[in-house]
């Protein structure tokens, strides 16, 4: 038997995580709790509340707190974002010199949005700051560009784990330790299944992966490589899924993950993808439940 029965997996993808928390909504309306969380990116930060305190009311409520505030690094940056398509950032970096193009992304720059505002986002929502202070065992995902390897966290600086598990590669500065880099857990889990495959019976996975692919007109050199990366990154998600035992997709709109004006839409869209499923999923908790209790009573017989 394993540590614990229930195991829950949420994804990364920025702003579509708001979906968690609609999935969580319903879960808690259920008595569905997990016993153990794993988090990449944007899951990590809500797992991690989640973790602490298992109310996605709460949850949400810090969110809406955090996005209020005009003071925070956080809200400058939505502002710089607004009606802008936030491609473009990368898209002029691309420029045709002498018939040839050539990539110029800035060689010394290792990122376009600050640390400091993941930071600051992390002190707002979490009351607590190491591991040993949650409720929920809890498990942060990140990656390590050095060597390929996933990095799971589960002891001490809670913050830290997270921040670098939100690390977005060219977006946010890694983490330099030892000789590794660590960046976003996306880029090893995109939904971290197997960092706790075998703490727990049964697992549910809520993916938030974007959906279905935009299509690209006349794309230049960039949109081609970024796309490629994409496809490289689905296709690995695809196949981590199939090791959950029950898989939630919210309809996430295919949005970026730079849209957090979509915030309250995408945590509906998570109620309406839990509420569809909730009754299928509780009758296979059920079983999955009673089957383990046979298994355990059929095994501790004295023969």
């Amino acid at each position: 038997m394993k540590n614990a029965f229930l195991g829950l997996a949420l994804g990364g993808g920025g702003a579509r995580g708001a979906a968690h928390i609609g999935v969580l909504k319903v879960f808690k309306e259920n008595q569905i709790i997990p016993e153990v969380i794993s988090g990449t990116s944007i899951g990590a930060v809500i797992g991690g509340m989640f973790a602490f305190k298992p109310d996605p009311d709460w949850i949400l409520r810090r969110f809406q707190d955090f996005f209020m505030n005009p003071k925070t690094l956080f809200h400058s940056s939505l502002d710089m974002m607004k009606n802008r398509n936030f491609e473009t950032l990368l898209e002029n970096s691309t420029k045709k010199i002498e018939n040839k193009f050539a990539v110029i992304i800035g060689p010394e720059r290792s990122q376009i949005i600050k640390r400091d505002i993941i930071d600051e986002m992390l002190d707002f929502l979490l009351p607590v700051k190491r591991f040993e202070e949650l409720n929920i065992r809890f498990k942060v995902v990140a990656s390590d560009i050095q060597t390929g390897n996933e990095e799971s966290y589960e002891k001490g600086d809670l913050v830290e784990a997270i921040a670098r598990s939100c690390s977005i590669p060219g977006y946010v500065k890694p983490t330099k330790d030892g000789d590794s880099i660590i960046v976003d857990g996306g880029v090893t889990s995109p939904t971290p299944i197997d960092t706790i495959r075998d703490d727990c019976e049964f697992l549910i996975a809520i993916n938030i992966d974007r959906g279905e692919l935009p299509k690209l007109k006349n794309p230049n050199m960039l949109e081609i490589i970024k796309r490629s990366d994409l496809i490289s990154n689905r296709r690995l998600s695809e196949l981590n899924l199939k090791n959950a035992d029950y898989v939630i997709s919210p309809d996430v709109l295919g949005l970026h993950w730079s849209e957090y004006n979509q915030f309250p839409l995408l945590v509906e869209n998570g109620v309406i993808a839990a509420e569809k499923e909730i009754s299928l999923l509780k009758e296979k908790l059920k079983k999955e439940a009673n089957f383990l209790y046979k298994m355990e009573k059929f095994f501790s017989f004295s023969w």
